[in-house]
């Protein structure tokens, strides 16, 4: 009878699971492309036919803008400094972090006091903050909704003995 030696067996398991993991790899990958060229297509007729409007944009979270915002403006060695609001101005993405601004309980009037002048440190500054307090709300509401529903049991009173 045909024994396998550890090796082999080591070396048939590795290409096993690597060509497993390519074919889940590849079938994830396929269905993640076919909605973004979906979403191309129908932003392009959109376009032709008349601009996108702000009611039209997904509605994200304040975190998720937040991602988004650290993620686009990432701030270079030497630039902390430099004054972010006509950049954002420019990009017109100033609205959205006024919005921002107005729509969070993150307390940033520390770092921005107004929205008009405010450097690249201050701007990443507020956006870890927003993100932060708009996480952390969030997860107090997940955990609340954890939360096993709490039996309200009859509370006995006891009386003091009358001497």
């Amino acid at each position: 009878m045909y024994k396998p030696t550890p090796l082999l067996s080591y070396f048939w398991g590795l290409f096993s699971g690597l060509i497993v993991s390519a074919f889940l790899f590849n079938s994830l990958t396929q269905t993640e492309v076919k909605p973004e060229k979906t979403t191309v297509q129908t932003e392009q007729k959109q376009s032709t036919a008349s601009p996108v409007r702000a009611a039209d944009a997904p509605v994200l979270t304040l975190a998720a803008r937040a991602e988004l915002l650290l993620k686009y403006y990432t701030i270079r060695d030497g630039a902390e400094e430099t004054n972010l609001a006509p950049l954002l101005q420019k990009n017109g993405h100033l609205e959205i972090f006024k919005q921002m601004l107005q729509q969070s309980t993150a307390d940033v009037s520390d770092l921005i006091q107004s929205t008009q002048s405010f450097t690249a440190a201050q701007f990443y500054a507020s956006l870890v903050r927003i993100k932060q307090k708009d996480e952390e709300q969030q997860a107090k509401a997940q955990l609340e909704l954890l939360k096993p529903a709490q039996v309200t049991a009859p509370v006995k009173t006891q009386q003091a003995p009358n001497n």
